[in-house]
């Protein structure tokens, strides 16, 4: 009789053996710890045979760069690392026919909606704005205006992405990490 093995840590199907005959009883097999009679599903590249319950489910896997095995992934919490990657990634905006990028880290996006507090009680404002790459422009009271609409409508969009990734994910529609990158892509 053949039994699958799993670890004991990740519970992810490691191989299978021939279970030994019971010596004590006729017709029995030992079933060795961590292991189990009942036969995984058919597996896809970047899935995994995870032992849950008393039975098999399948799960996402990457594997560990540092040690060569695989891992499970949680893919809501992957959605969530990506969409923030993504929001404080930085945006850009069309201005006057000039792109302006914009940085969205933490503090960056502090700056730009203090920027447009200020714009709101004084609409004379100008700013001297360095921009992540490195160039200065001088925003008026409209390119403020129009940077803080950008980046809430980047932050806007990443936190949409992700709400609806995570409801497929919960759908059972998103089981894949590549999915999850695509589903970001096309925001």
């Amino acid at each position: 009789m053949q039994v699958y093995h799993y670890d004991i840590g990740t519970k992810l199907l490691t191989g299978s053996s021939e279970a030994h005959p019971n010596p004590m009883r006729e017709g029995e097999f030992l079933i060795p710890a961590f292991a189990t009679p009942m036969a995984p599903p058919t597996l896809v590249p970047n899935e995994a045979a995870k032992w849950e319950n008393d039975h098999w489910t399948v799960v996402p896997i990457v594997m560990d760069a540092g040690t060569g095995t695989p891992q499970p992934v949680d893919l809501v919490g992957y959605a969530g690392d990506l969409r923030w990657r993504l929001e404080t990634g930085g945006t850009g905006m069309l201005f006057e026919n000039i792109s302006i990028p914009i940085a969205t880290d933490r503090d960056s996006q502090v700056k730009v909606f203090a920027a447009r507090y200020q714009v709101d009680q004084d609409p004379n404002l100008t700013v001297n704005w360095k921009c992540p790459d490195g160039t200065w422009r001088i925003l008026n009271a409209s390119a403020i205006l129009a940077a803080s609409n950008a980046v809430l409508l980047h932050i806007k969009k990443c936190f949409d992405t992700e709400q609806l990734v995570v409801q497929k994910i919960a759908a059972g529609e998103i089981t894949t990490v590549p999915q999850v990158d695509a589903a970001f892509a096309s925001m």
